[in-house]
């Protein structure tokens, strides 16, 4: 359970990655095989989030939209262990950003979490192939802020290798 919490909460938490810091800014990026269609829809439609998120999730795709996921797939969205962000802005297949506004129960770093933001950026490289930018945003030196940077560090590959897997399998 706690595996599939780190990775619902590195999807939004802009994927961390510590050696790519600048200043309060931090930057994972990477490559999948697949169109900038079906990333998209992977990010920003319900049977997508359900494909490599969580078993349960839900988008509202517009400003202020919810996108939410709980990986108790005999829970229900709402509850204690559900995931929300709200939407901030979208630029349909380039960006879409999110901030974590709905933390489950006994999440360690929520007060550092609460300060931070994400962007993904969407860039076709060829008609099967995507570039993936995620800057995450609002980090800080806090302690907190410093140990969820180190906690999320590797549940960011997991999570983009949950995507290449869904979609691979989608294809296939």
């Amino acid at each position: 359970m706690i595996r599939n919490v780190i990775h619902a909460l590195a999807v939004t938490l802009a994927f961390c990655s510590p050696s790519m810091a600048q200043e309060n800014r931090e930057v994972f990026e990477v490559e999948i095989d697949a169109s900038v269609d079906d990333i998209w829809d992977a990010f920003t439609t319900t049977d997508g989030l359900k494909m490599w998120v969580a078993p349960l999730a839900d988008i509202d795709l517009r400003v202020g939209g919810k996108w939410r996921a709980n990986y108790n797939k005999d829970g229900k969205l709402g509850d204690p262990t559900t995931i929300e962000n709200t939407i901030l802005c979208y630029d349909p297949k380039r960006m879409l950003s999110l901030k974590a506004t709905g933390f489950p129960e006994d999440f360690k770093f929520e007060v550092a979490a609460k300060e931070t933001w994400s962007i993904f950026y969407f860039k076709p490289l060829t008609e099967s192939k995507t570039k993936i930018t995620v800057v995450g945003l609002g980090y800080n030196e806090t302690e907190q802020s410093k140990k969820m940077r180190s906690f999320f560090a590797t549940a960011n590959q997991y999570s983009m290798n949950q995507l290449r897997d869904a979609l691979k399998k989608q294809s296939d």
